[in-house]
């Protein structure tokens, strides 16, 4: 243990949206032991002023064995640092924001990697996250019997996951990498602490998210009404 973890204090972001602390480093690794803090639970280093994942903190390690729900990303996500913020600016929603607060955003995301035919969300999963593509491209798509339908191409510079999130509803589709793909993800829980913490920074991006959903619906309408109007003519 380093003598820095033991001297700081943490404050824990809990499941009830209530923040509690600061408590010392044992008192934080005897909450571990209790699983009243989990793998996923944001904690805040009042030393560093970081939120940082539980399982990102060395000491608490040992009480997170990982599960088979959760191999995959124990296996794939990577520290937020790698990503920088030039790699953000293929974005339009992070159009208006500088290297600095693009910074702090990426500080609330992970770091995942996908080989080519990874199974990145599936149908009926909880809607707990979106994603941004830096990097590959992937596919959502629907399964039915031995058909495999693809519903869109994700291309490097676009989001998925959203509408879900937001929704709090299952995912309607399953989204597979196409290419080798760098994937930013941002839990629902960190995108809110995102809001509380730094509400000017986190409102021009819930500002461009709406924008494209507000487009992807108004595009999702014209293609309806385009299929009833060729049906009406047909008939």
């Amino acid at each position: 243990m380093k003598t820095e973890d033991a001297q700081d204090s943490f404050k824990v972001w809990a499941t009830d949206n209530l923040i509690y602390g600061p408590i010392p480093l044992d008192t934080l690794i005897q909450w571990a032991g209790e699983n009243r803090v989990l793998a996923d639970t944001w904690v805040h280093s009042q030393a560093e002023n970081v939120w940082r994942l539980a399982r990102e903190i060395a000491p608490l390690r040992r009480h997170f064995a990982p599960g088979v729900d959760t191999a995959f990303l124990l296996a794939q996500i990577q520290a937020s640092h790698d990503v920088q913020p030039e790699e953000l600016r293929r974005f339009s929603l992070f159009s208006s924001l500088s290297n600095a607060e693009l910074k702090q955003f990426i500080a609330f995301g992970q770091l995942c990697e996908a080989a080519p035919g990874t199974v990145i969300l599936k149908k009926g999963d909880p809607g707990d996250s979106f994603y941004l593509v830096l990097t590959g491209e992937v596919r959502a798509r629907l399964v039915v019997g031995l058909e495999d339908k693809t519903l869109g191409q994700i291309p490097a510079g676009e989001f998925f996951g959203e509408m879900a999130m937001f929704n709090q509803a299952a995912r309607s589709a399953d989204v597979v990498a196409v290419q080798p793909a760098r994937l930013l993800r941002m839990s629902s829980e960190a995108f809110q602490l995102l809001i509380k913490q730094l509400p000017a920074l986190a409102a021009p991006v819930i500002f461009a998210i709406a924008r494209v959903m507000a487009g992807r619906i108004s595009q999702d309408n014209q293609r309806f009404q385009r299929e009833v109007a060729s049906e009406f003519v047909w008939r």
